[in-house]
């Protein structure tokens, strides 16, 4: 041991270094917040992201509209035919033909109706018994004329919509049924009632 020095342990702390405490305070104010510069960047990734998102949530809002506007049209097309097959089989609404079903201009929320509803009513009566065999399918034949029997009905419901709000495309369903006639014989045409 050197003589008037002592020996003693020293720490860090115990070393008086000049402005030892701003630059540690500096260290200290730098971890606790974010720059500017450092928002910046943390804003411009954020956008990116979002950017890389956006499509996904447009395609979702696209396929929900559609497939919203595709269980309107079969919902209508199907109560549409529902109707017409519990009429008699000689009432008028099922006469041969197309007919044009008129909507109501507005739907029950306010917005105007997409909606087109028309159906074609065709006769058909089966080839004679002589000409299919048992069990064998055949080949139903077109009633043309009124002399003609008539043994049951089919009936092309078709509902279709325009191009809708976000555009996404005119869409049609088509459902079909039959009704048969209870009393298979040439029908006499349905007096219309006058006023």
């Amino acid at each position: 041991m050197l003589a008037g020095i002592h020996s003693a342990t020293f720490s860090k702390m115990d070393i008086c270094v000049p402005d030892a405490g701003v630059a540690a305070r500096r260290a200290t104010r730098r971890q606790a917040g974010l720059t500017l510069v450092e928002l910046l960047v943390a804003l411009g990734l954020f956008g990116f992201v979002l950017l890389a998102i956006t499509p996904l949530f447009m395609a979702s809002v696209k396929s929900n509209f559609s497939g919203n506007e595709y269980t309107s049209i079969h919902v209508l097309a199907r109560d549409r035919l529902e109707q017409l097959m519990n009429l008699p089989f000689n009432d008028p609404q099922v006469s041969p033909g197309t007919h044009d079903v008129v909507l109501p201009p507005v739907l029950p929320n306010g917005a105007p109706n997409p909606f087109r509803l028309n159906y074609e009513v065709l006769q058909f009566r089966i080839p004679a018994s002589e000409s299919v065999q048992t069990n064998q399918s055949f080949v139903p034949t077109p009633v043309t004329s009124p002399e003609q029997t008539v043994q049951y009905k089919r009936i092309d419901v078709t509902v279709s919509s325009g191009t809708g709000p976000i555009g996404i495309g005119a869409r049609t369903a088509r459902v079909s049924g039959c009704l048969s006639n209870p009393f298979p014989q040439p029908l006499a045409p349905t007096p219309v009632p006058t006023p």
